[in-house]
């Protein structure tokens, strides 16, 4: 079989160029530390570090929403706390209001205190996050949840709504407490109910009429126990989120490796690699020149 001096000058240079492209793509993967420079070099590889960025995402997304979730339950934790400790206060103050040596002017006192605790748990009802969003409007979070109706009347304004986030593949947890749950239907001791902003309203009633209750103090009890009853719910739900914030971080950790292992470049081949494609290239050159300068004439 003849080969014409044209193509073996042909198949010369595209040896030549072929290696260095395998050269120049290897020089490019050590520049950027990446095995795959297009989908073309690895099409099945390429279309599982999609699907792997596509759940990474999404994983980065529960993790938002859980810090969401925790700093508005760290908040609503922060005015429950100090909602019972108003109550405290007054349940201690209800305790010293029924001692019969205390005289008129002493209950007035008392109930001059009582009237700002009053005030401060109204304002703690109607809290605000860092959002401006009321902590317990349910929903409804840019109305004020608490109204004072006057009379001793107090009424919820905003609806029974929970908003959830998702935190995980199959978890969701509650972000807030409706305000109706927290601070309304407390049993008053006498086979009714009540709220809690009533309790302190009738406190202060009694005590500036001279006549301090006994059942006030039930009334009271029972107000901080359904506050508690949240604060311990709340607190089930914030360790439910650190549980779930460490899985997802367990399961991005595994994604990324993945990734890595579809990916990334392993630097001690492909520097022998490189080595090996210098030589292959140098080799093909030399022989070129060599070859080229072959001609009858230098034997003539």
């Amino acid at each position: 079989m003849r080969i014409s001096t044209a193509q073996w000058y042909r198949q010369g240079v595209d040896s030549m160029l072929r290696n260095q492209s395998n050269l120049a793509r290897t020089q490019l993967q050590l520049a950027s530390g990446r095995r795959l420079l297009s989908p073309a070099d690895d099409p099945s590889a390429a279309t599982r570090g999609l699907e792997l960025d596509s759940m990474l995402a999404t994983v980065a997304q529960y993790q938002r929403n859980a810090d969401m979730a925790e700093s508005r339950l760290r908040r609503e934790e922060d005015v429950l706390g100090g909602a019972g400790d108003i109550l405290q206060r007054v349940r201690e103050l209800a305790v010293r209001a029924v001692n019969d040596s205390l005289s008129a002017g002493d209950r007035q006192a008392i109930a001059e205190e009582v009237k700002q605790h009053l005030d401060g748990l109204l304002a703690l009802g109607n809290a605000t996050d860092t959002n401006g969003e009321y902590v317990f409007g349910g929903y409804r979070t840019d109305v004020k949840p608490f109204a004072d109706n006057g009379g001793g009347s107090y009424s919820y304004q905003g609806d029974q709504g929970q908003r959830r986030l998702q935190i995980g593949s199959a978890r969701h947890v509650a972000s807030n407490d409706p305000g109706d749950a927290v601070f309304m239907g407390i049993d008053d001791g006498s086979g009714g109910t009540t709220n809690a902003f009533a309790v302190l309203h009738a406190f202060v009633t009694d005590l500036e009429n001279n006549t301090p209750s006994g059942s006030t103090l039930t009334a009271l009890d029972n107000a901080m126990d359904k506050i508690q009853g949240v604060r311990t719910r709340l607190g089930g739900r914030l360790n439910a989120i650190d549980s779930q914030r460490g899985i997802n971080d367990s399961f991005r950790l595994v994604m990324e490796q993945n990734r890595s292992d579809l990916e990334d470049l392993d630097y001690a081949e492909a520097v022998s690699r490189l080595q090996q494609q210098q030589l292959i290239l140098q080799a093909s050159q030399q022989s070129f020149m060599k070859v080229e300068g072959l001609s009858l004439f230098n034997y003539l």
